[in-house]
């Protein structure tokens, strides 16, 4: 058996603990720990009101917290989206925040102080999700001045479904069924999997009278019996409840 080439030995060597490399080694992997931990830290600080991020981390907390807000807003708890929204005007405000602000505010029945927000953010970005929200307000009370409002968010959004479907459902609650087809139609075609939209839809069927279109959308949603049901029961209501009148509009006086 021949001997080892001292060469390829030493190249095989073992760093021994002791060694300077080893030393370096580990200087190096401590320092990744504690870059990591210290990153870490920040976020923790930043997040219950400490120190701030750094720039692109502070855009993802800004955006982690508007969709916290947003999930508290679909689960309906208003007061703890509230309290975000506030908490994140602290340190900065933004239109975005100021209509998530007036959404909630108006599910409180804080309808005057929505109105406001709504009311300043016509003429921005979120001019369309303004007038749906004033429209909203707006509904129970006067359904023309709520119409007025819900037209124009569409006209200024025509592909966001949920303004095509509360408008054509206003125009169903307002009889004007005619109206509400084009309107429910193009938010199920918008987004067919919306299950609000196709039911809707098939309430205004109904109250049309369509049992031909009404089959088929069971048919072709595989709609359940019970489902069906539920549906027609709903458009018996809305043929019996009486719609508000609509609020006098005062003309201004002329002057002499």
């Amino acid at each position: 058996m021949g001997l080892a080439d001292p060469r390829a030995v030493r190249g095989r060597e073992v760093i021994r603990s002791g060694s300077p490399l080893s030393t370096l080694g580990f200087v190096v992997v401590a320092c990744s720990m504690l870059a990591a931990c210290g990153s870490t830290r920040v976020v923790e600080r930043s997040l219950d009101g400490g120190e701030p991020l750094t720039q692109a981390s502070a855009a993802e907390d800004r955006r982690v917290h508007m969709d916290l807000i947003r999930r508290m807003i679909d689960q309906n708890q208003n007061y703890a989206a509230l309290a975000h929204i506030e908490a994140q005007q602290r340190s900065r405000n933004s239109d975005e925040l100021r209509l998530l602000e007036a959404d909630v505010r108006r599910k409180l029945n804080q309808t005057a102080t929505a109105q406001q927000i709504y009311h300043s953010l016509l003429a921005g970005p979120y001019a369309a999700q303004a007038h749906h929200g004033m429209g909203l307000i707006w509904a129970q009370s006067d359904p023309v001045q709520s119409l007025s409002h819900l037209r124009r968010a569409v006209q200024l959004a025509p592909t966001d479904v949920e303004l095509r479907n509360d408008l054509g459902y206003s125009l169903m609650l307002a009889r004007r069924y005619p109206d509400a087809l084009p309107e429910m139609a193009t938010a199920v075609e918008l987004d067919p999997s919306s299950d609000k939209a196709r039911n809707n839809l098939l309430i205004l069927m109904i109250l049309m009278r369509d049992e031909r279109s009404v089959q088929r959308i069971v048919r072709e949603s595989n709609i359940d019996s019970a489902t069906l049901a539920k549906l027609r029961r709903q458009a018996e209501i809305l043929v019996s409840t009486p719609r508000p009148a609509p609020t006098p509009v005062t003309k201004p006086s002329r002057a002499g």
